[in-house]
């Protein structure tokens, strides 16, 4: 009579020259399953107690996360596997072609945050700055690793892709304490070119809003087709930037006038013949 040991045996070493397995492992590989369970809960309670410290969307928290999970969970596989006996070259071989599946497929969010970083790190533009990016002008709202948001003088809101924004053309208006108001108008050939300095002179020494410490200049800027073109440059703080462009710009003409001094204005002379 056989012995059903023997058969078991027989079973046992099938299975395990079936599969590449060692069965007598099992226990072992258990033991390694819960010591990846209680690491992979260590690490998400820590990773989600600093993440929640960052400026970082909630979409982008997520995303991590399940990045962080297949990690933790394919290295649990490939240890547990290795642990059974089990050929482990056919399993790194798939998850590479899923792992490059996935970095082709959020290659545009790692960019994003990726500029994002670089931004909190270097500090082009804070909140608050009134800043050009890629010709789009406006006072940034929100920096987030994802987006970067401005709202505009017309009151509109824009959000530009951090990976824009770090390859953009940056110009911060906000960085230094004044910003330079400059602007130019065209006057009539018959007037003096010294009264008109002095009248735009006068315009500039009794702007409010005029920084008075920094150079006020005053220039012929081109002789156009019809008109001389005067140029003038002040500076003023930069929260009264455009207070101060536009309050300069009314009171030009009420100046001008007090000089007599013309500006030049579209017009068509009719010449009448008589037969």
């Amino acid at each position: 009579m056989t012995n059903p040991t023997s058969y078991f045996q027989d079973f046992m070493n099938t299975i395990n020259e079936a599969y590449g397995a060692n069965i007598k492992a099992v226990p072992f590989a258990i033991l390694l399953a819960v010591v990846f369970y209680i690491v992979y809960k260590i690490v998400n309670k820590i990773f989600k107690s600093h993440i929640s410290k960052l400026p970082v969307d909630n979409n982008i928290t997520k995303v991590i996360n399940k990045i962080i999970d297949i990690l933790i969970i394919f290295f649990a596989i490939m240890i547990i596997a290795s642990a059974l006996g089990i050929n482990t070259s056919s399993l790194i071989a798939a998850f590479s072609i899923f792992g490059l599946a996935i970095s082709l497929s959020v290659q545009n969010l790692m960019s994003n945050v990726a500029n994002g970083i670089n931004i909190f790190a270097n500090h082009p533009f804070k909140v608050g700055d009134y800043v050009s990016i890629d010709g789009v002008e406006g006072t940034v709202v929100v920096i987030s690793f994802m987006f970067t948001k401005m709202r505009t003088y017309k009151n509109e809101m824009v959000y530009i892709p951090n990976n824009k924004v770090g390859t953009a053309t940056i110009i911060n208006y906000s960085y230094e304490k004044y910003r330079r108001v400059e602007y130019t108008i065209g006057v009539s050939y018959d007037n003096n070119i010294e009264d008109v300095k002095k009248a735009l002179l006068e315009v500039l020494n009794e702007e409010p809003l005029v920084v008075k410490t920094e150079d006020i200049v005053v220039f012929v800027k081109d002789y156009a087709s019809s008109s001389i073109d005067f140029t003038i440059r002040a500076y003023t703080e930069n929260s009264n930037y455009l207070n101060c462009l536009w309050s300069i710009k009314e009171h030009i003409k009420p100046k001008f006038d007090k000089y007599n001094i013309s500006i030049p204005y579209p017009q068509l002379d009719l010449h009448m013949i008589n037969k």
